[in-house]
């Protein structure tokens, strides 16, 4: 849509809206990721909001990972800047920079500990492959701040020259 982009996994729904004011627009200002798995790319500049069913996420032009059930969201913000707010918490909130897949997190439902819905999580179950490739889709490369291709946390060393 326009120029965001996007990898969506199977048995996820995933409500798009179009940015307020315009709804035949093709620029995405909002999603709400109900189950399931997506990775996403954003034109820089633009702001959207992202919500699952315990987290409030605002973006501008960054790549992001989310899994959503009822239990918990996972939320990695694999390049860019973006603020979560704990929909349950108003104490939980975290601004996250990245460059590359720095502070993946999790987000609980519910308000059993204030201002402790916000919680530290492992990098899991997305690459630097697949962001290349969505971000290709709609004529961008990757962040200089990723290392060459195939992507080296893995342990496969690159085989070409990509520049990010």
């Amino acid at each position: 849509m326009g120029e965001t982009s996007m990898l969506l996994r199977n048995d996820s729904n995933l409500v798009l809206s179009a940015t307020a004011g315009d709804p035949a627009s093709e620029i995405v200002g909002s999603m709400k990721l109900l189950n399931g798995k997506l990775l996403s790319v954003f034109a820089p500049g633009r702001p959207v909001r992202i919500e699952t069913p315990s987290a409030s996420i605002g973006i501008r032009g960054t790549g992001l990972y989310l899994e959503a059930d009822p239990e918990q969201t996972y939320f990695c913000t694999c390049y860019g800047a973006t603020n979560v707010a704990a929909k349950d918490d108003p104490q939980s909130t975290d601004t996250v920079v990245s460059t590359h897949h720095n502070r993946p997190l999790y987000i609980l439902p519910g308000n059993k500990n204030p201002g402790k819905s916000i919680l530290p999580a492992p990098f899991k179950n997305h690459t630097d492959q697949e962001l290349a490739l969505i971000e290709t889709l709609v004529g961008r490369e990757l962040p200089r701040s990723f290392p060459a291709l195939p992507d080296a946390r893995y342990g496969v060393p690159s085989t070409r020259n990509y520049t990010p």
